[in-house]
Order: C-alpha cells, then structure tokens, then sequence
C-alpha cells in the first residue's frame, strides 16, 4: 500500500491559493493547454476522490523513481492538495521512499506563533494528470500559476527542484536512473 492510499485524511482545511489555481486551469483548459474534460461524463465526489489518489500516488511514485536517497532525504515533509475534491496526499521522506505508515495532523496553513507551518501544493487533477504523463512540465505548471508551491523558507525551493527533475521540460522516460546511495 502507498502513503496516499493508506490515509483517509478529510482535512476541514481549505487553502487560499485554491481559487487561483482553479481559474488558471479553467483558462489552461480554455486557450487549449489542458484538454477539455468530456462533458458526456459525469464525475461524482467518489470518482474525483479515486482520481485523486491515483495521481497523487503516481507522483509519490516517480519522485521515489527519479530522486536518489540523499535528495530525497532533504525534501521536508509536505502536503499535496487537488483542489477539484479537496484529497490532500501527504509525502514523508524516508530512506527508502515516502513513509507509508504516516498519520499527519492537518495541515497549518498559516504560521503559528512560533512562525511554523506547513510546506504545500496546490494543484489541480487535471494539471497533475498533464505533468504525470510527461505532457505538461512542472516548471510549466508553476510560471503558468497552475500549481502553486506554499512553502517557508528554503522548503520551496528544495520542493521545486525535485518536482523540476522529476517532471523535467522535456519529454521523460518511464524507465529512470538514479545515482547508487
């Protein structure tokens, strides 16, 4: 079983970039750099759900694929958040990939008194689904607003650039390399 799969994680917590991402998707999808979702088909909450861990579980997958321990190791742990029904994913690096046994509390969106919070992605299914498959690179996705990464400190730009090498500007293979740790 994944890290994604095994949580049941319904966090009463909504983050503030969520609408931003979801406008620039529905304009992604409307200038034609997002495909259009199938109007025929109808996607209850269950589904979206479903949707939603697949590509979260996905992602967990290829980060575990492309980065070697020690990269892996110096990522913080961080939350994933498809905003279309509200899953959020939870990634713990460990030495021999993401924790699949974590049980995280909801995420602190806002800093608390001490100035701590948690390390996000805001992303839509539809775009996850893009970058996934190789369609759509991260870099992409963020300069385009479509994925938003709401980290403190040197957590965002250590998140970056292991999401930039997983999912790299050009076409990537399904069969990686990484270094032996």
């Amino acid at each position: 079983m994944c890290t994604i799969c095994s949580l049941t994680i319904e966090f009463a917590v909504e983050h503030p970039q969520s609408l931003a991402v979801a406008v620039a998707t529905r304009q992604a999808i409307d200038i034609g750099l997002l495909p259009e979702p199938d109007p025929t088909v109808e996607i209850d909450m269950a589904r979206s759900r479903h949707d939603a861990v697949v590509q979260l579980t996905t992602m967990q997958q290829r980060l575990e694929q492309v980065l070697s321990t020690s990269r892996l190791m110096a990522l913080p742990n961080f939350y994933v958040l498809m905003i279309e029904s509200r899953t959020w994913g939870y990634f713990s690096p460990t030495r021999g990939g993401f924790d699949v046994n974590a049980n995280p509390s909801p995420p602190r969106i806002e800093a608390d008194e001490d100035g701590i919070r948690d390390s996000v992605i805001v992303i839509s299914q539809a775009v996850a689904a893009e970058i996934s498959t190789g369609r759509l690179p991260f870099t992409t996705a963020m300069s385009d607003g479509l994925a938003i990464i709401d980290a403190p400190g040197l957590s965002e730009s250590v998140i970056r650039a292991a999401f930039t090498t997983s999912y790299p500007v050009d076409e990537f293979s399904a069969f990686v390399c990484t270094e032996v740790a």
